[in-house]
């Protein structure tokens, strides 16, 4: 067996504090977009529901893939790691407080868009089930093998499915929250119709966060391919391949609204930024890839903000 060697402090802050933040960042401005664009006003309880769910749902995950650090930790007294874990922990609940505040102040019909959308999320790598292995033995040493031979099952266990669930939780659960609320706060949808429709905008984003997690799994796909997560890189046994699949996507997408330049805009960012990055490129730069939809929204905040100051 392979001697452990601990994460360092600063990659361990990075999974346990900065990639939850910067990924949350995603949900803040989809959010605020969705209830701009759509609705024509801006509220507090979706866009801070869907930014805790994000916070909890991704710390959560990262929190319990460190297991063995925390271990380490608490061994070893190691203050800078233990002090890491702190402030993770600190962060799931402030989230969890804000969750509930927030859902609080909302109708019921919020709650079971939450439940619904995000719920899978919380049980993303929880082992619903063993499969595998040899039958059980008398033996120690034959049922200590067979046991070892066992694989837990879990929802990312499904072939394909990481990606897809990802798309329809950030895409269509990011709006379902945001209209259970503002459907009736705000009832006149679709403020600014010539350009974004509650359609359009939905499957726009459920395909580009659905993109972004096959990027991510390339990211990981050494990784992946040697614990054989079925992530699409994967199952296609090549990143060439998904790229040639990725970019298909994005120019369909491109095709379908093409009379939407901050979709033409953003797909031809997402298919520059398949090509630039590969298995190999730094983690960090992946962030660039899942913030495309932060970038349109920025651009059309700042349109919106020009056009009230001209008029």
């Amino acid at each position: 067996m392979a001697e452990f060697v601990p994460l360092p402090v600063h990659k361990l802050r990075d999974e346990l504090l900065t990639h939850p933040l910067m990924l949350s960042i995603g949900s803040l401005s989809l959010s605020t977009f969705m209830s701009r664009s759509i609705y024509g006003v801006i509220d507090w309880r979706p866009v801070l529901i869907c930014v805790s769910s994000d916070i909890l749902a991704i710390g959560m995950d990262h929190y319990f893939d460190q297991a063995a650090n925390f271990v380490y930790a608490r061994k070893t007294g190691n203050r800078d790691m233990g002090s890491v874990f702190t402030q993770a922990r600190a962060l799931l609940i402030s989230s969890a407080v804000l969750l509930v505040v927030a859902l609080l102040l909302s109708p019921l019909s919020t709650w079971a868009m939450v439940a619904i959308f995000f719920g899978p999320a919380f049980v993303w790598d929880f082992k619903l089930f063993w499969m595998g292995g040899t039958k059980s033995s008398k033996n120690p040493s034959v049922r200590k093998k067979a046991d070892s031979d066992k694989k837990a099952f879990s929802i990312k266990r499904i072939p394909g499915m990481k990606a897809i669930l990802i798309g329809v939780i950030r895409g269509c659960g990011t709006f379902a929250v945001v209209h259970s609320i503002l459907a009736h706060a705000a009832p006149n949808a679709n403020s600014d119709g010539q350009l974004w429709t509650p359609k359009q905008i939905i499957i726009w984003s459920t395909i580009n966060r659905a993109c972004h997690a096959v990027m991510a799994d390339v990211r990981d796909f050494h990784e992946d391919w040697e614990r054989q997560v079925p992530t699409i890189p994967v199952l296609l046994k090549s990143v060439f391949m998904t790229k040639i699949l990725l970019t298909t996507i994005h120019l369909l997408t491109l095709w379908a609204y093409f009379e939407n330049p901050y979709i033409v805009s953003a797909s031809l960012y997402a298919i520059a930024l398949v090509w630039i990055l590969n298995e190999n490129s730094p983690r960090g730069l992946y962030r660039l890839s899942f913030h495309s939809q932060t970038l349109v929204a920025t651009v059309y905040g700042a349109v919106q903000l020009a056009q009230h100051y001209k008029a």
